[in-house]
């Protein structure tokens, strides 16, 4: 039902976040430590899951395909990590607010729902590598359905990619101008959708497991990019809408226009 490989792996990951918990909690008394980990599972998992498939019938070419599109993803979100601060003891204001919120038994939350809750998460999500890299149909590597799967976590990528890279450089213009110290953005992606950067990172995830399912993975690998999704929806936009009509009072226009993930291009006005 789970192989030996995709256990050894779970395991060697639940000690590097204990090892990550420790580091950001008692070192650094920073939990953004951990950020570095989510990017950097499903890359490992593809090399690792290389060394362990059965190399003569690997498929390659859409193996390659999926990793270059890994490599881009994971290289992105690692970049935006390292360079959110030069200060390695920095925290994320959502982890600055939690500490507030739950005071002593912050430390207990933040091993459980920062750290091990997102371990289950992207590990679930990663297991559908495994599947692909063992998927033994080597003249078939191109379907319909893997070609349209791979489509998905391309887009996925690029939609993430380009909305980080506009939200950084408003972000830089606004810091250089009084004029716009109160604006908020709504051109480029943002002009459709008022999360597109979490829309790119759910359709990386859910096109990863339907590739999977075209290379015969099973069913319980969709809880992984059920749950990420359900974390975008329920925790981290709620989050950040909060924030954003506290902050900016040009906000609650913009939620009015624009929809909050998913385009509609003005049909459901």
């Amino acid at each position: 039902w789970v192989s030996s490989s995709l256990l050894r792996l779970c395991i060697i990951d639940f000690y590097a976040t204990c090892v990550l918990f420790l580091i950001g909690n008692f070192l650094y008394s920073s939990n953004n430590v951990y950020d570095i980990h989510w990017p950097l599972i499903p890359l490992i998992s593809s090399v690792y899951f290389y060394f362990y498939s059965n190399s003569s019938e690997l498929p390659w070419k859409k193996c390659l395909l999926l990793t270059l599109l890994i490599l881009l993803w994971s290289s992105h979100l690692i970049w935006q990590t390292v360079t959110s601060s030069s200060d390695i003891k920095h925290e994320d204001w959502r982890y600055h607010m939690m500490r507030g919120q739950f005071g002593n038994n912050f430390i207990l939350f933040a091993f459980f729902v920062l750290h091990i809750i997102p371990m289950i998460e992207v590990l679930i999500g990663s297991s559908s590598i495994y599947y692909i890299f063992n998927d033994t149909n080597t003249h078939e590597q191109f379907t319909i359905g893997s070609s349209l799967s791979l489509g998905v976590i391309a887009v996925g990528v690029l939609l993430e990619n380009i909305a980080d890279r506009q939200l950084a450089r408003f972000r830089c213009q606004r810091k250089q101008s009084r004029e716009y110290r109160f604006a908020v953005l709504s051109s480029g992606l943002w002009k459709y959708s008022r999360h597109p950067n979490y829309l790119g990172e759910i359709l990386f995830w859910c096109g990863l497991f339907c590739l999977g399912r075209a290379s015969h993975a099973p069913w319980w690998c969709a809880i992984g990019p059920l749950l990420i999704t359900l974390m975008m929806i329920f925790g981290s936009i709620p989050i950040s809408e909060e924030r954003l009509y506290r902050k900016y009072p040009e906000y609650k226009f913009v939620q009015r226009r624009i929809p909050i993930l998913i385009p509609t291009f003005g049909l459901f006005r």
